[in-house]
């Protein structure tokens, strides 16, 4: 039992993992654009801990897996998202072409999941700006174009922020 003990206590400190000692720096690279590969086609850090053996690669933990997705992530911010983005679209046409068809046939259950699936690609593309959105933005234009008028007059009345300064 001591044993176990020594040994957990080794990999915990960092000590290299056995099964991993003999992996190159390329191998790294390797096994870590498969683990991103498999997180964006929708696996769970739980899925790809499972199947990383079984595409060649070391085992590696959830733990580590999760480091790795997360450290890339960071490492680049928008391409992530616009990969991530485009791959929801993907999926989103996929969706959608597998129920068209039933939905353009008359059926209503189709025909819901069709119009939820081009409202959600909608939302994801930023394309549905709601009423109530929109006339906040025109009220925000309307109040900055009557400052800049006031202000080009001359007769811009200092805000609440400015009195206090004075005041100080």
């Amino acid at each position: 039992m001591n044993k176990k003990r020594k040994s957990r206590l080794t990999l915990v400190a960092g000590a290299p993992n056995p099964s991993q000692q003999g992996e190159t720096p390329l191998d790294r690279v390797n096994r870590d654009l498969a683990i991103l590969n498999m997180r964006l086609h929708g696996l769970t850090f739980h899925e790809i801990a499972r199947k990383l053996p079984e595409a060649g690669f070391p085992r590696v933990s959830v733990s580590r897996i999760f480091a790795i997705v997360t450290k890339n992530l960071r490492s680049c911010r928008e391409q992530p998202a616009r990969e991530l983005r485009q791959l929801e679209l993907l999926r989103l046409d996929q969706l959608q072409a597998a129920h068209y068809k039933a939905a353009m046939g008359g059926d209503a259950a189709a025909a819901s999941r069709v119009l939820s699936i081009m409202d959600r690609r909608a939302k994801l593309l930023g394309l549905d700006a709601s009423a109530e959105a929109t006339n906040s933005l025109d009220e925000a234009r309307n109040s900055l174009l009557k400052k800049l008028d006031s202000l080009a007059r001359g007769q811009a009345a200092p805000s609440a922020d400015c009195k206090a300064d004075a005041k100080k």
